[in-house]
């Protein structure tokens, strides 16, 4: 979630999940860690698979082969999800190995995710203009990007 300044006007902007305003995004990431594609923001009150289905993120990871995701993607037949804990039972063993061993593919992912969390332009409120909120994100994506190659 990218946050931004409570606009009253703009309901689709509050993400009921993170209970504040803000835009999302997809990030793909390789297996090292290393984010590869950042998609285009959408409205905070979009879930993960609206977010996906029919955008440039969906043709990415199809194309990819082996794909990891978190539960938000559970459905897809393209994305490798964890198993959702059933009403009235614990997990079997079986299904907690499995969770841990997707885990662990994520772990790198998550980490290069909380490095993105580290651009304050990022993830404070966005407070200018909403019509700028793009062109401020791209910008702070395309910096981002720039900075990895010479890492």
């Amino acid at each position: 979630m990218w946050p931004c300044w409570s606009w009253a006007a703009k309901r689709e902007l509050w993400s009921g999940k993170y209970q504040t305003t803000g835009h999302g995004s997809l990030i793909i990431t390789n297996l090292a860690g290393r984010i590869t594609f950042v998609s285009e923001p959408v409205t905070g009150n979009r879930h993960d698979m609206a977010k996906l289905k029919g955008a440039e993120c969906e043709t990415i990871l199809k194309a990819a082969g082996g794909v990891f995701g978190d539960k938000g993607f559970i459905g897809t037949d393209y994305i490798t999800t964890p198993v959702r804990k059933p009403e009235g039972r614990e997990l079997y063993m079986r299904e907690h190995d499995y969770n841990n061993q997707i885990s662990s593919f994520r772990a790198p992912v998550e980490r290069a995710v909380a490095t993105l969390k580290t651009w304050r332009i990022l993830f404070t409120d966005y407070r200018r203009p909403l019509e700028t909120f793009l062109s401020s994100f791209r910008a702070a994506i395309g910096l981002y990007f720039f900075k990895e190659t010479f890492a």
